[in-house]
């Protein structure tokens, strides 16, 4: 297996860290089930920013084709710079993709559906479902009600932008299911979302046609954001 480092662990810098933590993190779910992203063939990471983490998961996968796209120009382009065999795209705020039915067989995304409208990230996971190839996985991460406890315990500053209209515990027990709060006016489709896990089980495989494989509560811890649950779906063959 080729390494991730060049660098002894103690030489990293704390950022680094961050990252590899949450490399780790998909590395692990996607393990549980007989699967890595070392045997992937292309991958595509939806909402890729600067690439922080396209970058470690291409050393990771020096077989695979390495995709991202973004709504950031500006973003992309230090991408570019910081993962040069991959390929990256600008694409909208809402569907579609430039890409060919069944193109990839690993997509994921990191906090991306932490921030979407309900409609637009319905919108999302039947796109992402139809440029996933049969027998492909994808896997993504949500802030759950384990999301805000922590945030509650560790970091309640970070709770008043979710605009609860109350107690964490209060809102949990109204069981809201989805709940978006905007952040910027001017980006009506960026804000904040909490999903519950009910929400996931009930409705992820519904909307996108997926099988829901699994649903990993706490697969990364991300201070002061509380945590984030990965959720790891797969399009069966046939």
């Amino acid at each position: 297996m080729r390494g991730l480092l060049t660098r002894g662990p103690s030489a990293l810098s704390w950022q680094v860290r961050y990252t590899l933590n949450q490399v780790q993190g998909f590395e692990r779910v996607l393990n549980l089930h007989g699967f890595s992203l070392r045997h992937f063939r292309s991958i595509l990471e939806f909402g890729c920013g600067f690439a922080r983490l396209t970058e470690p998961m291409a050393n990771l996968a020096p077989q695979a084709e390495i995709h991202g796209c973004d709504v950031s120009p500006r973003d992309l382009r230090r991408a570019r710079r910081r993962c040069p065999r991959g390929r990256f795209i600008v694409n909208q705020v809402t569907p579609p993709l430039p890409y060919s039915n069944a193109q990839f067989d690993f997509i994921f995304s990191y906090s991306v559906f932490t921030h979407l409208t309900e409609e637009n990230h319905r919108g999302w996971l039947r796109e992402l479902s139809r440029i996933l190839a049969p027998g492909g996985v994808m896997v993504h991460t949500t802030h759950s009600y384990r999301a805000l406890r922590q945030m509650g315990l560790f970091s309640p500053q970070s709770l008043a932008k979710y605009r609860l209209g109350g107690a964490v515990e209060e809102f949990i027990v109204s069981r809201k299911g989805y709940h978006y709060a905007l952040w910027e006016p001017s980006q009506p489709e960026y804000g904040l979302s909490i999903l519950s896990k009910e929400y996931v089980l009930e409705n992820w495989p519904r909307v996108s046609g997926l099988a829901l494989v699994d649903y990993v509560e706490d697969a990364v811890q991300a201070f002061p954001e509380g945590c984030q649950d990965m959720v790891l779906l797969q399009k069966r063959n046939g």
